[in-house]
C-alpha cells in the first residue's frame, strides 16, 4: 500500500475519559490508523478514517475542533532495516519526515508518515 489520506489531530485535555468520549463519537467510522502523543498538559489526538468525508460530518455534528492534513501511508516489511529503505529513499528525494508511527503487526506494518508535501512523498517511494 502506497496512499495518500487525510489525518485528522485532536487536541484532548489531560483528563480521565477524553479519549473515551472522542472515540465514542466516531465508533461507527472505520479507522485505517489512530495514535496519541502525550503531554502534561494534554494530548493530540491522530486519527486516519477511511472515509474522510464521513470523519468530516461527524467532528462538525459534534463540535470537535480538529486540524487536518494528508499523510503518506505505506506499508512496511516488518523485519530488521523495513523503515530504513523508506526513509533512505525519501532522505536522497529531500522529503523530511515530521512524523511517523507504525500500525499493525506480522509480515508487513502500515507508516503513517506525515511530511509538508505528501505527494512528493509518494513520487519518491513508488
Amino acid at each position: 500500500m502506497l496512499k495518500i489520506m487525510k489525518q485528522y489531530s485532536v487536541y484532548l485535555p489531560n483528563k480521565p475519559g477524553e479519549l473515551k468520549r472522542l472515540l465514542f463519537k466516531v465508533k461507527k467510522l472505520d479507522l485505517a490508523a489512530a495514535a496519541t502523543f502525550a503531554s502534561q498538559d494534554g494530548a493530540i489526538m491522530r486519527l486516519v478514517p477511511h472515509d474522510a468525508g464521513s470523519f468530516n460530518s461527524v467532528l462538525k455534528q459534534n463540535n470537535i475542533t480538529a486540524t487536518k492534513q494528508d499523510v503518506l501511508m505505506i506499508s512496511v516489511a516488518n523485519r530488521p532495516g523495513g523503515l530504513l529503505r523508506i526513509l533512505a529513499k525519501l532522505q536522497q528525494a529531500h522529503v523530511n519526515v515530521e512524523g511517523l508511527y507504525i500500525v499493525g503487526s506480522g509480515d508487513t506494518a502500515t507508516a503513517v508518515l506525515q511530511t509538508k508535501d505528501a505527494k512528493a512523498a509518494k513520487a519518491a517511494l513508488e
